[in-house]
């Protein structure tokens, strides 16, 4: 009888802590779902911001371009690989004075070619002349995951709280509710927890220019590509974060490899901007 008595009581404390931890993560779920909503709607009111300003800077805009060459170097089965070890490098190095005019919802990008590969140039409204990566309007970036329109289409998830530039952030995991087109599909977002202002964005660019040609072509030689964006916001303006670094990375996997390769990898730095126009006005 006391043996009965003593698995009874033992059932019923069992039950009553497992509903008491059920309850407790129950309340974590409905806390961090709260915490949630709170965070993203206050990056939609920063986005928001962002889209409703008037903008005109003009800073320096330096290129690191660096594609690496490979060949084939023996047989794995029937397949041929390649040896994951670069034989050359081709590095460019360009230096652009990049200005940047938003007026209501009109916005303009020009760029003067000041130095290309450690020769002194000066040619005016002038294109990218990176060969495997280029960036438009990078300071408007965010809004494509983070804009009120857009957080109806992707799901969100607190990772894990951080640092960042001495500043305490949340990171946000993102992955579209269904495959999209010309949109980042997957990424990781570094909020700060003051302003809820974006200091890192890193995403897999499906979305990039001319990304199904290069699958399509990497797919018939038995190769993966993926590739790579990462942006940091630094620079502080009236509310505002304006780029600082962009890198992109180009990388491939498959069968017909030894491991994995990098391709390229296109270093966009930002500095000495000089503010003309800021001026934020929420509609």
């Amino acid at each position: 009888m006391k043996r009965f008595l003593f698995f009874l009581l033992f059932f019923l404390y069992t039950i009553l802590n497992l509903s008491i931890i059920q309850g407790n993560l129950s309340q974590d779920s409905n806390n961090q779902e709260q915490d949630l909503a709170e965070i993203l709607k206050k990056c939609s009111d920063y986005c928001e911001k962002l889209a409703q300003s008037s903008l005109f800077f003009v800073c320096e805009e330096k290129i690191e371009e660096r594609i690496y060459g490979y060949r084939y170097f023996g047989f794995s089965g029937r397949y041929r690989y390649t040896v994951t070890q670069p034989q050359k490098v081709e590095k460019n190095i360009y230096l652009y004075d990049y200005q940047l005019i938003k007026k209501e919802s009109k916005i303009e990008e020009r760029r003067i070619l000041l130095e290309e590969n450690g020769k002194q140039k000066y040619e005016e409204n002038v294109e990218l002349k990176t060969k495997r990566f280029f960036s438009r309007r990078p300071v408007f970036g965010l809004v494509g995951l983070l804009s009120k329109d857009s957080q109806e289409l992707y799901e969100y998830k607190i990772l894990k709280e951080d640092t960042l530039e001495g500043r305490e952030v949340f990171i946000f995991e993102t992955k579209p509710k269904t495959k999209m087109k010309n949109r980042p599909n997957y990424g990781k977002i570094w909020i700060d927890k003051e302003d809820s202002s974006i200091l890192k964005i890193e995403t897999e660019e499906e979305s990039l220019v001319g990304y199904e040609t290069l699958r399509k072509e990497m797919e018939k030689q038995g190769l993966s590509p993926s590739l790579k964006a990462i942006h940091y916001y630094f620079t502080m303006e009236k509310g505002l974060r304006f780029p600082s670094k962009t890198i992109f990375e180009e990388v491939y996997s498959g069968a017909k490899l030894k491991g994995k390769i990098k391709k390229s990898e296109t270093i966009f730095i930002y500095d000495n901007y000089r503010f003309f126009t800021v001026e934020v006005e929420v509609k």
